[in-house]
């Protein structure tokens, strides 16, 4: 059963993330998909059914080379990724070269090795190559994510970033090792790296670095996803209130969400904002808080209906400086709206 798991655990995972990370316009978040699709598509050329297809095909070991390349691959948008948030445009240039010159290489010494075992000519150097193409990109993912966990306000983040170097550092030992037992096979002199071969390096060790990285860049995804339905489930009753007041604000009529996207939560807070607008001569404009906020506009909704004249035509705007704080912002609102809401009517401030 463990050895089930082993080879197919990664990449159930990583096809379980890659469908999970829905596609987006920002290149961010498309690199983002292409790294953990590479890492699925190099995790399931490497299960057992799709190396009895290859040799059923009559083309024994060309899984390792999609494999090593969907790696390859991988790596490159993980860095591309670390890259350009970090404002190195020219250093993403330069890593690219070097991700398609390693790759290259890579293709040119497979077609010339006559079979993957060690001691054949040009394996070793295939070994090289593919070493070559990954470790200095290694090297600026684990640099630049370490950097950025201190930073992080978010223990999440943190968490996600420190795994992702954790992987990152394993996968390197994995591929520095793999490489000395390369070169081991064809040096002139004896030397036999048998402890490289045991089933701690040559088979936990990769594995634990794939499942380290997935679940790295995993755990901000899941959690950035569950943080923004409990945003969505505080809006609803606040949204719904609004909506029935004036159903011109909403694109969409009221449907059951159960994981929505970012753009249906922005849709959401500016529908809420619109609402208010249209509430807006029915209020005070005295409330200092969110509580009293809420008060205030469960007051203009009832005076609104009841068909009341207009107190004032202007409100002062309360709220947060950006998307998120805002968003937050009208969370604790329609919190307060909902208990103020559920309040008999002589209760209500």
């Amino acid at each position: 059963m463990g050895d089930v798991i082993r080879r197919y655990g990664p990449a159930i995972l990583a096809w379980i993330l890659f469908v999970f990370l829905r596609p987006g316009p920002a290149p961010g978040r498309r690199l983002v998909r292409f790294c953990v699709l590479g890492l699925a598509v190099s995790q399931t050329a490497l299960i057992p059914a799709v190396r009895d297809l290859t040799r059923a095909l009559g083309v024994p070991s060309i899984e390792l080379l999609i494999a090593h390349l969907a790696m390859v691959g991988a790596v490159w948008a993980g860095a591309q990724v670390l890259l350009r948030l970090h404002g190195l445009p020219g250093a993403a240039r330069r890593y690219t070269a070097w991700a398609l010159a390693g790759g290259a290489a890579m293709v040119v010494t497979f077609a010339l090795a006559p079979n993957v075992m060690p001691q054949s000519p040009f394996v070793m150097e295939y070994c090289v190559a593919y070493a070559v193409a990954l470790l200095p990109e290694f090297a600026v993912i684990g640099r630049l994510c370490l950097q950025d966990a201190r930073k992080a306000p978010d223990r999440i983040l943190r968490t996600g970033l420190g795994l992702v170097v954790a992987g990152i550092v394993a996968a390197a030992a994995y591929m520095v090792i793999r490489t000395v037992i390369a070169i081991s096979a064809r040096a002139p002199f004896d030397f036999d790296f048998d402890y490289g071969k045991g089933f701690l390096l040559s088979k936990a060790l990769p594995t634990t670095a794939h499942l380290l990285v997935l679940v790295g860049v995993g755990v901000p995804a899941v959690a950035g996803l569950l943080r923004r339905r409990r945003q969505y489930r505080r809006l609803g009753p606040l949204w719904l209130a609004l909506y029935r007041a004036e159903p011109a604000i909403a694109l969409e009529p009221p449907r059951t969400t159960v994981f929505p996207t970012r753009l249906q939560l922005y849709r959401r807070v500016i529908e809420i904002r619109d609402g208010l607008l249209v509430i807006r001569p029915y209020r005070t404009g005295s409330a200092t808080g969110e509580r009293q906020e809420a008060a205030e506009i469960l007051a203009a909704l009832h005076a609104r209906e009841d068909g009341l004249p207009p107190l004032s035509p202007e409100t002062t705007v309360q709220g947060g400086q950006d998307f998120g704080s805002d968003t937050e912002y009208l969370c604790r609102v329609a919190d307060a709206f909902r208990e103020i809401s559920r309040r008999p009517a002589a209760t209500v401030p």
